[in-house]
């Protein structure tokens, strides 16, 4: 089987995570397969490591420039013309866009929504053109991928594809990379968020309610952000100006790789967020059993909910509380790690995620 994934950037996030997965597992059973994105990036490199190949198309952008959309089609259908694949898998909003429209169903073509355009949040002229949008495109592809049911339910609700068509695999990470520290204890606890400094997500929430602690909750704890971009300055001038460096630190991008080691000698994940499909940073703190604190935002109460608790969007008083809840029950922080890799063990593991994704391979070839 020839299948050639298709994905907008190549820099290091969810949806390029899963784009890898897919195409080093498939590639291990003895398929071949290719990649295309922009080029220049993490999955680019990882694509070099497993010598699997990757084509570039520097046409591809997230912003409205036809000149670039009608260059990037070319691209897609000369590549396409090459390969022959036997199926093509887009992954995020414009490349989905771009190759369902380059194949309009000549290849058997799948289309994994990692983040609706049209999500809850989304500004209002936006939302309403990725709609229109999302719904033209639908025809040109067999199978749409929704990351999490409430990806599928918006989908259905603005019928952007009958419900045949739309099917639910959630994200998936590697049990046996996440096995937990036996050194662990939780008389110290210290928590971590991971993501980009940018919108959507709110790491400022995290800081405004660690701030709020007694003394005696915060000596027991500490806060590592894990992440770049533009809300690193504003960090950084409240951890100056409330005296917390000694108790916050920003570690800047970490390389994926070195998540799972960095995760294991930490007991609370936070992930203070606007809006958010299915994030695997959560995943990936519950597999290494931490305790979660999560914005219950799009998706993330299929992962977080029964083994971690779920905050109002924006609500300081509420990431306080869990938080407060947690330093002062160390056995609570434990048993809810617990819970929360038990429930990647048995919802999320990605042995799931690729099977599920092999049988819809199967049916359309």
């Amino acid at each position: 089987m020839k299948i050639l994934y298709l994905i907008t950037k190549s820099e290091l996030g969810g949806a390029q995570t899963y784009v890898y997965q897919l195409a080093k597992y498939f590639s291990s059973q003895g398929n071949e397969i290719a990649v295309m994105g922009y080029p220049g990036g993490w999955l680019e490199d990882k694509m070099k490591e497993e010598k699997i190949e990757f084509y570039p198309n520097k046409y591809f952008t997230n912003n409205l420039n036809l000149f670039k959309h009608l260059k990037a089609i070319k691209k897609i259908k000369e590549v396409v013309k090459i390969l022959k694949p036997d199926i093509v898998h887009s992954n995020c909003s414009m490349a989905g866009i771009l190759s369902r429209l380059a194949v309009r169903n000549r290849i058997p073509c799948v289309f994994t929504a990692h983040g609706w355009a049209f999500t809850d949040g989304a500004p209002f002229l936006r939302k309403y053109l990725a709609i229109l949008i999302e719904k033209f495109i639908s025809r040109y592809c067999q199978k749409i991928i929704c990351v999490s049911k409430f990806g599928k339910n918006l989908a259905l609700k603005y019928r952007i594809a009958p419900k045949n068509k739309l099917v639910v695999i959630h994200n998936g990470v590697e049990i046996g990379n996440s096995l937990t520290s036996q050194k662990r204890t939780f008389e110290y606890q210290k928590i971590i968020f991971i993501g980009r400094l940018t919108e959507p997500k709110d790491p400022c929430l995290l800081l405004l309610a660690f701030n709020d602690l007694s003394p005696v909750l915060k000596e027991k704890s500490e806060i590592i952000i894990v992440g770049e971009g533009p809300k690193r300055k504003i960090l950084e001038k409240f951890i100056q100006k409330n005296n917390l460096n000694n108790k916050i630190k920003l570690l800047g991008s970490i390389p994926r790789d070195k998540i799972f080691d960095l995760l294991k000698d930490f007991h609370i994940f936070v992930l203070t967020t606007n809006y958010e499909e299915f994030p695997y940073t959560i995943l990936e703190a519950m597999s290494c059993g931490l305790a979660i604190i999560a914005s219950d935002v799009g998706g993330v109460k299929e992962a977080v909910e029964n083994c971690g608790f779920l905050v109002k969007k924006g609500s300081k008083e509420e990431v306080k509380k869990y938080l407060k809840k947690l330093l002062e029950n160390p056995e609570l922080s434990k048993r809810m790690g617990q819970k929360s890799r038990e429930k990647i063990l048995k919802e999320f593991s990605l042995e799931k995620m690729l099977e599920e994704t092999k049988k819809i391979y199967q049916k359309l070839c």
